[in-house]
């Protein structure tokens, strides 16, 4: 007896047609799901029609669990005719919950920004012509319940379906890919509006990392091993605290040669009441190389965190320091090649500069956290230039880590 290839569950097509009264048309709605990307990112599409308004929107699904779907904040217009519902699409950010039944399976939407805030966006009264069909379509997308009922298995295909996953001009909710060198990165996360209970859920590849954590609570996640070959890594806004949006701020530091570190930031304008965004990691390893700075440095008891590197062919580096988020009263100290050149400054909105001689070669920088200001971790934003050169990156320490900056000094030739 051969077996029987099992379906994913999420996969294939949805559908819900809401009729409230008898004497109107119904709201046709229906959602196609392809398979997934590493049982994680589901491409879908979703066809809204009503009278004579028909929508059809591409869109990503990203799975947080067994039983829950995170819905993209983007939902781009394939097709809208006779008009455009603009940003109103977005009334449907949060997340599908999958429930068994009889005869059909559902997908029940569970919105994230309105249950606290009721907020009518514009454009009803744009085109008098098609006033009450908009209205209608506003108030079914804004806080009527929504249910979906599968349809069948198949799952959907299209000929443009990969540029929801893989980053192109158009922003899904996918990040442009990271090159990474080395096999673990480091994660942390800071909450920009202090104390006002966000919570955040990490999947890595289909695995979670963080549950309905509280930034207030928590402020950094464990080192992070990556798989081979793609990682997708995504953050879930539980909720809006007492103050929208989500104002959560992850951050990840790549080490090896090019190592940088990255902000994925739900308060940032691209992301504001967002429910789901992903970072994509590239991770390839390489074969019979050994590869640099296997052993761990440490300064002072605390790990040393390589967040970047520059070759300049000037002797000096100009460092420009500041914080760009909250001032909490971070202070850092400054060492070049194990000397202390700044002691205990800090760091506030007005930006601050320094000028260093470099000696010729590599050179070590090592930012090293006096305290933790009033806001854990110690961050600043950091930008350096050398004649032409130029490099901008971030800073996040603590007291167990340091963060480290390694320049080379190329003399210019003749």
């Amino acid at each position: 007896m051969t077996g029987i290839a099992q379906t994913d569950k999420w996969t294939g097509t949805w559908e819900m047609h809401y009729k409230p009264w008898p004497h109107i048309p119904a709201i046709e709605m229906e959602l196609r799901i392809a398979k997934p990307v590493k049982n994680m990112l589901y491409p879908a599409k979703l066809i809204l029609s009503y009278r004579g308004f028909r929508g059809e929107y591409e869109l990503l699904l990203v799975k947080k669990n067994n039983n829950e779907l995170g819905i993209g904040r983007n939902k781009y217009p394939l097709i809208e005719k006779p008009f455009d519902l603009g940003p109103w699409m977005m009334y449907l950010n949060g997340k599908l919950s999958y429930h068994t039944g009889i005869p059909s399976d559902s997908l029940v939407l569970q919105r994230l920004w309105i249950n606290n805030f009721g907020v009518f966006m514009k454009g009803l009264y744009d085109d008098e012509l098609y006033t009450n069909q908009k209205a209608f379509l506003r108030n079914f997308l804004y806080n009527e319940g929504i249910t979906l009922s599968k349809r069948d298995d198949i799952a959907w295909t299209d000929p443009h379906i990969s540029r929801i996953v893989d980053t192109d001009t158009i922003f899904y909710g996918v990040y442009d890919p990271i090159e990474v060198k080395k096999p673990a990165i480091l994660l942390s996360m800071q909450d920009e509006e202090r104390y006002d209970r966000d919570t955040v859920t990490v999947v890595h590849n289909g695995n979670l990392l963080a549950n309905g954590l509280a930034l207030e609570q928590a402020t950094k996640l464990n080192e992070l091993v990556l798989d081979s070959g793609e990682n997708y890594i995504a953050f879930f806004a539980e909720n809006y605290g007492d103050i929208p949006p989500n104002t959560a701020n992850f951050l990840l530091t790549t080490q090896g040669e090019k190592g940088g570190m990255y902000s994925f930031n739900f308060a940032n304008k691209s992301n504001v009441f967002s429910t789901v965004m992903v970072a994509r990691l590239q991770y390839k390893p390489v074969k019979n190389i050994i590869q640099e700075d296997v052993e761990e440095t440490r300064t002072a008891g605390r790990r040393d965190v390589r967040i970047g590197t520059m070759v300049v062919h000037d002797e000096k580096l100009t460092l420009e320091l500041w914080d760009e988020q909250v001032e909490d009263g971070d202070i850092i100290s400054l060492y070049v090649n194990g000397t202390e050149v700044i002691s205990k400054v800090e760091v506030r909105k007005r930006v601050k500069r320094f000028t260093i001689n470099l000696q010729p070669g590599r050179n070590r920088i090592l930012f090293f956290a006096e305290n933790l200001g009033l806001i854990a971790p110690n961050t600043a934003a950091l930008r350096m230039k050398a004649g032409s050169v130029e490099k901008a990156l971030h800073l996040s320490t603590d007291m167990q880590q340091n963060n480290v900056l390694e320049v080379t000094w190329n003399k210019k030739l003749p």
